[in-house]
């Protein structure tokens, strides 16, 4: 009866040894498995920072600028539009449209072969000029069918805010009142003359504007004279004429 006790509390004893040491090791293994993926985060976390600062990608609605073309100065900026290093953005005269221009909009005479020259395409560079007013020049290519390319480079960037948009709106500019204008006009067409004058401010906006001419669309040889809606006499017109061309 003894021994059986004995026995009985033996087996007890190893059972309950045995189970505390598989619950011990079960522990030892939960805590081991803890530590290994929390060493996986935390080296996950330091991988995607260290990603996210080599990538240096910019923020939505921020735009990586050429460190190159913004160090240029202007004369450098206009050269290399020239000889077709960078493109311009190009602005209407008649509406809001832009599109980017670059140098296969004209042809300089002395760098194209003679036999594709194209008389409405070859310019000629001009001395620059402060068109918008702001105390520093822009830059004019000069072409002897639609008039004028203007172009004002800084911060990097090309813009050709001005230019002849066929015969109608032949591009030219003109000092009157104090300020330089660029002039639109259509002189070359039968019934009408007219002279569209725009003053740009120091970011190529427009601050003023001018119309006047005449029109004769019956070819009677009395012709109707204006200055923006109103009419005006021949006297008056010839006198605006000479304000806004007479010393140019």
């Amino acid at each position: 009866m003894r021994r059986r006790q004995k026995r009985i509390v033996s087996i007890t004893t190893i059972i309950v040894a045995l189970l505390l040491v598989g619950g011990c090791g079960a522990w030892f293994f939960l805590q081991s498995n803890n530590v290994e993926d929390n060493t996986d985060i935390a080296q996950n976390h330091e991988k995607q920072d260290v990603t996210l600062e080599d990538s240096e990608v910019p923020m939505a609605g921020e735009q990586s600028a050429d460190t190159d073309d913004v160090g240029m100065s202007p004369e450098e900026l206009f050269q290399a539009f020239c000889d077709g290093k960078i493109t311009a953005e190009a602005r209407s005269y008649y509406d809001d449209t832009t599109w980017t221009m670059d140098n296969t909009y004209f042809q300089f005479e002395d760098s194209t072969p003679e036999d594709e020259l194209d008389v409405t395409m070859v310019v000629e560079k001009l001395e620059p000029v402060d068109l918008d007013n702001d105390g520093e020049v822009e830059f004019i290519l000069q072409n002897s069918v639609y008039g004028d390319m203007c172009f004002d480079c800084k911060g990097g960037k090309v813009v050709c805010f001005a230019q002849g948009e066929g015969t109608a709106a032949m591009c030219s500019y003109t000092k009157y009142d104090g300020a330089y204008w660029i002039v639109h006009s259509d002189t070359t067409h039968g019934g009408r003359c007219t002279y569209e004058l725009t003053k740009f401010n120091g970011n190529l906006e427009v601050v003023d504007s001018l119309g006047f001419g005449w029109e004769d669309w019956e070819d009677t040889g009395v012709k109707t004279y204006y200055q923006g809606e109103n009419e005006i006499t021949e006297a008056e017109y010839e006198a605006l004429y000479q304000k806004v061309f007479g010393d140019n």
